[in-house]
């Protein structure tokens, strides 16, 4: 059964044109994703927004590790989105396809439409 985010993902993109239920496994990782980039941002707010931590040496502090996984999700996310065409950059890439290569002159319309 699809997510409330996926049935949203899902009705953004037909909204732009571009849904296709061969992207519904995509979808799912990419809201799966975004789900877990939550979880991992309501701990860190419970955390009181430690970024850096002592690490009990000196003066030595190192970032926190919930920093280092959103980080690696926010580029994940950031990359599932754009294949799916949710980012204006990743829009543009599906939808290029679907505008004609090149615009005909005149004289080629007419000669295309002579005889017709």
């Amino acid at each position: 059964m699809a997510t409330r985010l996926e049935m949203q993902v899902k009705e953004h993109m037909q909204n732009l044109g571009i849904y296709k239920p061969e992207f519904d496994i995509s979808i799912k990782i990419y809201c799966g994703l975004v789900d877990q980039y939550e979880q991992l941002e309501k701990q860190f707010k419970k955390s009181k927004f430690t970024v850096v931590e002592e690490t009990g040496y000196a003066d030595n502090k190192k970032k926190h590790p919930l920093i280092g996984s959103m980080e690696s999700l926010r580029k994940d996310i950031l990359t599932y989105a754009t294949a799916l065409g949710l980012t204006p950059q990743g829009l543009k890439k599906l939808t290029k396809d679907d505008k004609p290569q090149q615009k005909q002159s005149k004289l080629e319309m007419a000669l295309n439409n002579f005889g017709t």
